[in-house]
């Protein structure tokens, strides 16, 4: 990963994050977010490049989100710590 080490990334997910990325020649957005009632945290993954959601996950703990995006096969069938080395983070 260039622009951020893995560990800065997964923990800035904790954080109502808004970073930007390019894998594989697609750029991507992800950020979350509390609900307006301040219940529950939402994490998503959005590709900009084809306008398309990747991921979704609303929970009441923060944990529960960052670990099933953790766990999911977003990049090619592989999880982000799979695809680290072709990751450019943007902004954020």
């Amino acid at each position: 990963m260039t622009g951020r080490t893995i560990r800065e990334f997964i923990t800035e997910l904790y954080n109502n994050p808004e970073m930007e990325f390019i894998y594989h020649s697609n750029r991507y957005m992800i950020s979350g977010y509390i609900s307006p009632s301040g219940g529950i945290y939402t994490l998503e993954l959005w590709n900009i490049t084809t306008n398309s959601l990747v991921f979704k996950c609303s929970d009441k703990l923060r944990e529960n989100c960052v670990e099933q995006f953790e766990n999911s096969m977003l990049f090619d069938n592989r999880t982000i710590y799979e695809a680290e080395d072709e990751i450019n983070v943007q902004y954020g």
